[in-house]
């Protein structure tokens, strides 16, 4: 392999997923340079299962957050690719290998990779948020893409410190790779999104952590689109013209309308009409009808017929994200930009 590839971790109370994270990147069947993993203010035992590892270990010395602890590995790091894994993730044997013949190419930056469609969780929240990501990138053309989610993703180090590295104001995990990629391809630089490289996801969420992830980021992606209307919130999240990211403008028109189901059924309760209700349901089954992908892949994907509580929690989705959209758009016109 030509190219050497520093692998970095950041990481915060991972002490249930970390050591299988560290365990198969051990197991690469084409080692990296180093292993480099940022405790970003751990109150658990993260830091004692990396260093029964024995790898580099950093710390940023209180909870900064993934993009300050990401560039502080990236700034200690001497490989030529910089390889960010999230410390919930399980990577392929030949991880290292695939990521490194495609910086063969000189003008490929960046590269990304996808969630398998199944993961180890078993209860369907966790089930609806794994395969949600992964049908979200799976469905985007094989090639070049606007995204960079550092669940697994690789970049150049001196591109990486061309552009700044990660955006240290965003100090929640939402969007800070999000923007990062944008960043890359808004500079001429091109991200190859590869689907043969799928990494397996430990994380799982109850209703109320699922409820509180979907706010957050959509609040953040929300104020990301206001800081630049023109090249992220018309060209990205709006989406119209499918502009190499995640975000589907079918997504969008699902939010719309089950807001607007939502407004229904409020009017119903003030009118005591039975005309909203009617209004609300078929604006419910129309949000629907914007996913018929999803809803059809999972239940082939995952190999069990999930397809209704996949839909009640698609529309349930949609209006967490549709609240947080608005929640964050009102911090941002407070003065709350990030």
């Amino acid at each position: 392999m030509s190219l050497s590839i520093s692998i970095i971790v950041p990481a915060w109370n991972a002490g249930r997923t970390i050591r299988s994270c560290l365990d198969s990147i051990r197991e690469q069947t084409t080692p990296p340079l180093e292993i480099i993993l940022v405790d970003d203010g751990s109150s658990d035992n993260t830091a004692d299962k990396a260093g029964e590892h024995g790898i580099e270990l950093l710390n940023t010395g209180g909870r900064k957050g993934p993009a300050t602890a990401r560039n502080m590995g990236a700034s200690a790091a001497a490989g030529e690719v910089l390889l960010f894994l999230d410390s919930d993730v399980v990577v392929p044997a030949d991880l290292i290998e695939k990521v490194a013949a495609h910086f063969e190419n000189e003008s490929v930056w960046a590269v990304q990779t996808l969630y398998t469609p199944v993961c180890p969780a078993a209860d369907p929240v966790s089930q609806y948020q794994n395969y949600y990501y992964y049908y979200s990138l799976n469905r985007m053309p094989e090639g070049g893409t606007a995204t960079f989610a550092t669940w697994c993703s690789a970049i150049r180090r001196h591109r990486f410190k061309e552009l700044g590295g990660f955006n240290v104001r965003i100090p929640e995990p939402t969007v800070e790779d999000e923007e990062l990629g944008y960043t890359i391809v808004e500079n001429g630089g091109i991200i190859i999104l590869d689907k043969t490289i799928q990494v397996t996801h430990l994380a799982s969420y109850t209703l109320a952590q699922f409820t509180s992830r979907r706010l957050r980021m959509a609040r953040a992606q929300a104020k990301s689109g206001w800081r630049q209307v023109k090249k992220r919130l018309l060209a990205r999240y709006i989406n119209v013209h499918e502009s190499g990211t995640h975000h589907s403008r079918w997504v969008v028109l699902s939010i719309l309308l089950v807001i607007m189901a939502q407004l229904c059924v409020l009017w119903s309760l003030f009118s005591l009409s039975p005309v909203p209700l009617i209004a609300a349901v078929l604006l419910l089954v129309s949000a629907l009808a914007c996913h018929p992908g999803f809803l059809t892949g999972c239940s082939r994907d995952l190999k069990r017929n999930v397809t209704v509580i996949f839909a009640v929690l698609c529309l349930y989705d949609m209006a967490v994200l549709g609240w947080g959209i608005i929640q964050g758009s009102i911090q941002y016109m407070l003065g709350k930009k990030y």
